[in-house]
């Protein structure tokens, strides 16, 4: 056996694999398409903002509204703190205890915002998520990530895993508190991918739109302490927006002024983030003014209850070419939208359907996407339906089915003119050569270890026999 050829094919397979395994498409929760709507014709021109870095989401869609600077790192300062709440609901129940550590509680920087809790003490993981968006608190930040991560830099990987999983294109948390870290950083339309996951999660959406709270009596402390929000287009007073539902204010010295909120008008459910601004005011009238052309200029039109070709109890069809002419009955949800210019009916859009492909989940069958002048403005995910209720006719007249269409890829997010899905689709033929490539070296691997096997069990016969005849001839 050649030792050289044997390094060389484990070598050639090694960086086969790892080249596998960079093409294949990373399943990510942020994969489901992205919207772009901000270069469709016969739109208003958005209104002109202070903010250096800005963007508005529509968080039902995904459909990005207004971009400005929108793909640039920015410092987010204690915005951070969403990721650390959505991180910690996704890992912990609320009646967990936290207990505050030395570190927790003394590595701060100086005028840091606290509820002044001290080494030693006790807080429900709920009670902690109250301090931490409600009050800004940073030594709570630092305690529930060392609950949840065992250190702060163990928490920070995570914190920047998730946001990776999300669809962020460029985040790094380097803590979780988003206190001054020169390489601590994310970009507005990241951090509205991570309020978008939030939002889903109805804990936090009830903590997050709390403007005051009452911290109990812990071991360390007899009595309550009273914790005021500080973000004014939630509270009453001038600056108070009526759709306001909830956010999260920021800022450091390095960071400027910061912001992201939600608001929620009937189903509209808008993301505003805001950057770097220089002064306090000009992050609030910079969202309202958004909000504002947000809701004027765009509307949310619910697909199972305008497409007029979906029905129930009615509709089975059969696709010979995909289904082997299996009768099979399309089920599609109730809570899926597209969003359009206001004044835009649902009869003009026009739609085409998708086949599932190996990013797919496991439940999808295609996926029923909604253009508008061209520009991607929704889709639905079609799946099996378990009864006869809820099928979609999906070979009706208006639906292009062409047999290489393919989902749409992520474009430069700088320049884009619709739908953008953040997920990469795998290399196509390249990966199936590469498959292909990796299956004979594996093969070839096998055959040459299993002749390396015999070659050295037909040597170790000749050495015993070898052995035997010099034992014998020194014996006579």
């Amino acid at each position: 056996m050649n030792k050289r050829l044997l390094k060389i094919l484990i070598t050639i397979l090694v960086s086969v694999c790892v080249l596998l395994e960079a093409m294949l498409p990373a399943y990510a929760e942020g994969s489901a398409s992205v919207l772009d709507l901000t270069g469709m014709k016969g739109i208003n021109a958005p209104p002109s903002i202070d903010a250096p870095s800005a963007i508005l989401m529509e968080a039902n869609t995904g459909a990005i509204l207004y971009a400005k600077d929108a793909y640039s790192p920015y410092h987010p300062a204690s915005v951070t703190k969403v990721m650390t709440a959505l991180l910690t609901l996704e890992n912990c129940s609320l009646d967990e205890t936290v207990t505050f550590s030395y570190r927790a509680t003394h590595e701060l920087e100086e005028g840091a915002s606290s509820i002044a809790r001290t080494e030693g003490e006790e807080l429900s993981v709920e009670e902690c998520l109250y301090a931490l968006l409600v009050a800004s608190a940073n030594e709570v930040a630092q305690a529930l990530a060392e609950h949840v991560g065992g250190s702060l830099e163990q928490f920070s990987q995570m914190m920047t895993a998730r946001a990776k999983e999300l669809g962020c294109k460029d985040t790094y948390f380097a803590n979780p508190s988003g206190l001054n870290d020169p390489a601590h950083h994310t970009t507005c339309f990241d951090m509205a991918m991570i309020m978008r996951k939030a939002l889903q999660d109805p804990t936090f959406v009830k903590i997050d739109s709390t403007t005051s709270h009452v911290i109990p009596a812990t071991n360390k402390h007899k009595e309550e302490l009273g914790i005021a929000m500080k973000h004014k287009l939630l509270l009453k007073g001038d600056d108070h927006y009526e759709y306001a539902q909830c956010g999260k204010t920021g800022y450091t010295s390095i960071a400027g002024y910061n912001l992201v909120t939600t608001a929620k008008k009937g189903s509209m459910n808008l993301i505003c983030v805001v950057l770097g601004c220089k002064d306090s005011n000009s992050r609030y009238t910079s969202t309202k003014a958004l909000f504002d052309y947000g809701f004027k200029e765009f509307t949310l039109l619910n697909i199972a209850e305008n497409d007029s070709d979906f029905k129930s109890n009615e509709l089975l069809a059969a696709d010979k070419s995909f289904l082997s002419g299996n009768l099979v009955a399309l089920s599609m949800p109730q809570n899926n939208y597209v969003i359009v210019p206001d004044g835009v009916d649902f009869s003009q859009l026009k739609n085409e359907l998708v086949w599932r492909d190996d990013a797919s989940p496991g439940d999808e069958i295609a996926t029923l996407v909604y253009r508008y002048r061209k520009v991607k403005v929704g889709e639905v995910r079609l799946t099996i339906a378990e009864g006869e209720s809820s099928a979609y006719d999906f070979l009706r007249e208006n639906t292009t089915l062409s047999a290489e269409i393919e989902k749409d890829e992520l474009e430069n997010p700088e320049k884009p003119t619709e739908a953008a899905p953040i997920q990469e689709k795998a290399g196509g033929p390249l990966l199936i050569a590469i498959i292909v490539l990796l299956s004979l070296l594996v093969l070839l691997l096998i055959i040459l270890i299993i002749l390396k096997l015999r070659q050295d069990g037909r040597r170790k016969k000749r050495r015993s026999k070898h052995t035997r005849r010099s034992y014998h001839s020194s014996r006579f």
